[in-house]
């Protein structure tokens, strides 16, 4: 603050007038403050009036990310992957060129009923309660989106969108068992999510080829005229665990596709020892 000259009455004068008008300001803002709270507590019930009702929380239950919850979850990824092929196989969404694809589709279907049996009989084992329906969340972010995408009227493409869904859930669902290994307690669960895993990751090789055959579908490259990234059946040297997009459905005016965001599940998607079907 500026030093004020103790002979100079005009600025002193000056000074305690504006003083008056600061230190006036701010006590009526403490008093309008003060009279709208009702309280000095402003940590009060009710201290701080609101627009509307709040409804009230409800916590959530105390879990545990065992090994039990872990093998459900993976039952019920298992399960998201018997319903979308069945529901492509029974809408006949393989069809044209993909014709063929079909039977593979049947195959891979009776794989994941084998490993999601696999599972519940190690969930029982451990003394949980056996999972025998798809992942809500999967569903309704994944699965449910791409289906409504892929048979939209205006859709060209719902073979070949058909079959990019299950090389998408092919990988995520390999992805999730790689990620799993590192999280069981239990060595031996670790060798059945590396033997389920890489039979997934067969599965996706075999669709990668279906929509980019030949060599050059082999190693990772970009189509020429876009350069995005195409559907390859050895995408990296080891298992990448990064988060896909994948597009389906009409194209827009531009030629672009809507994209979906595909990853394994997080701790709000894992099937814990309250949820049930």
């Amino acid at each position: 603050m500026m030093a004020i000259p103790k002979n100079s009455k005009a600025q002193l004068s000056e000074l305690s007038r504006r003083d008056l008008f600061r230190i006036g300001g701010m006590g009526l803002i403490s008093a309008t403050l003060l009279a709208a709270c009702g309280k000095n507590d402003l940590t009060a019930d009710n201290a701080i009036a609101s627009i509307g009702t709040i409804p009230p929380s409800s916590p959530l239950p105390e879990v545990d990310v065992t090994d039990v919850v872990l093998l459900r979850t993976a039952v019920s990824v298992e399960y998201n992957s018997i319903d979308m092929y069945t529901a492509a196989i029974d809408g006949g969404y393989f069809s044209g060129d993909f014709a063929s694809t079909a039977e593979i589709a049947k195959r891979f279907r009776d794989d994941h009923l084998a490993h999601a049996e696999k599972m519940n009989t190690l969930v029982v084992t451990l003394g949980g309660t056996a999972f025998e329906c798809a992942n809500s969340r999967v569903n309704s972010l994944i699965i449910k989106p791409a289906i409504d995408l892929i048979t939209a009227p205006d859709n060209p493409d719902v073979a070949l969108d058909t079959v990019t869904l299950a090389h998408a859930i092919e990988t995520v669902s390999a992805q999730m068992y790689q990620g799993f290994v590192g999280l069981f307690s239990d060595p031996k669960l670790r060798g059945e999510a590396i033997r389920i895993g890489q039979n997934n990751v067969r599965h996706a090789v075999i669709l990668a080829q279906l929509i980019n055959p030949g060599l050059s579908g082999v190693e990772p490259s970009a189509d020429p005229a876009t350069g995005v990234a195409k559907v390859v059946a050895v995408p990296s040297a080891f298992g990448n665990l990064a988060i896909l997009r994948v597009p389906f459905g009409p194209p827009n005016a531009d030629g672009v596709k809507t994209s979906i965001t595909l990853e394994t599940p997080s701790l709000n998607a894992l099937t814990y020892d309250f949820v049930s079907c």
